[in-house]
């Protein structure tokens, strides 16, 4: 497997695609991908006190300036998603209103969008196969090859075992959870961190979607229905939308929904080809 990795974003992205590809053309579509992820940083990031997302927090660049800001257009594209999320989730999801105090905050809906606009340079670049991983958010592509890709999901509770692995030819994975960062999601609407899941793992076409519908997902948790409510939803948004998913409770319980078990094997069975720390 031919593949690079650069550190942007604040996580570790990796680029793969098969060792047949032309090294040159693999070379230009990683500088591609990492350069449009560096430069999604400088926009996005809540961390640089200068980026446009922190100067609209702080009340320095107001909403109705964004039409003449050169990163105006990406900014409200990304705004919109966040909307959408909020109305999909009921609220659950709300990029403003993120953590306590609550504060302006859309990276819930950033690196999943990044990531699968990057996917579509890489593609764009002569790589039709292959996989992009951004801190165990995955897109990939399956090209003219008909094997899929196998991605390992990680044990929340035993860290550096395979839960299960996934078999995809295209499609994305994105998972929301609390072994790496703790309970870093809080719902907006009981204002408390969400801890009733350590992890949920969506999979559909589409990163954009999946990593915002996990991210949502587990924020429900923190409610008095917990990990109920979060189990509702996401089989309805199962049966509305495709996208399935994957559970794993504080004890170690798994529960998923059922279109996801025509992709699931048991982890020892396989060599994933990444794996959602």
């Amino acid at each position: 497997m031919r593949s690079a990795t650069d550190r942007v974003m604040g996580t570790v992205v990796s680029l793969a695609a098969p060792d047949a590809t032309d090294p040159a053309r693999f070379q230009a579509a990683a500088t591609a991908v990492f350069a449009h992820l560096r430069q999604v940083d400088q926009v996005f990031s809540p961390f640089r006190p200068d980026s446009p997302i922190s100067r609209i927090r702080d009340g320095h660049l107001p909403l109705a300036d964004l039409a003449g800001h050169p990163d105006g257009e990406r900014i409200r594209e990304v705004l919109d998603l966040c909307e959408r999320f909020r109305l999909e989730s009921d609220g659950a999801f709300d990029a403003w209103a993120v953590g306590d105090p609550p504060h302006f905050d859309p990276c819930g809906a950033v690196k999943g969008w990044a990531t699968e606009r990057a996917s579509a340079l890489a593609l764009a670049h002569g790589l039709p196969r292959h996989i992009l991983n951004a801190g165990g958010d995955v897109r990939l592509h399956g090209g003219h090859d008909p094997a899929p890709w196998r991605v390992g999901i990680t044990d929340p509770h035993h860290p550096g075992t395979l839960l299960t692995v996934l078999h995809l030819r295209d499609g994305a994975v994105a998972t929301s959870g609390t072994a790496e960062r703790g309970a870093h999601v809080f719902d907006p609407r009981t204002a408390r961190p969400a801890t009733g899941l350590a992890q949920v793992t969506v999979t559909g076409p589409e990163l954009t979607l999946a990593d915002g519908y996990a991210t949502a997902a587990l924020a429900m948790t923190s409610g008095p229905r917990g990990p109920a409510a979060a189990h509702a939803w996401l089989t309805g948004l199962a049966h509305d939308t495709g996208y399935q998913a994957l559970t794993v409770d504080p004890r170690g319980a798994t529960w998923h929904t059922p279109g996801l078990a025509d992709l699931l094997t048991a982890a020892a069975t396989r060599t994933p080809t990444c794996a959602r720390g």
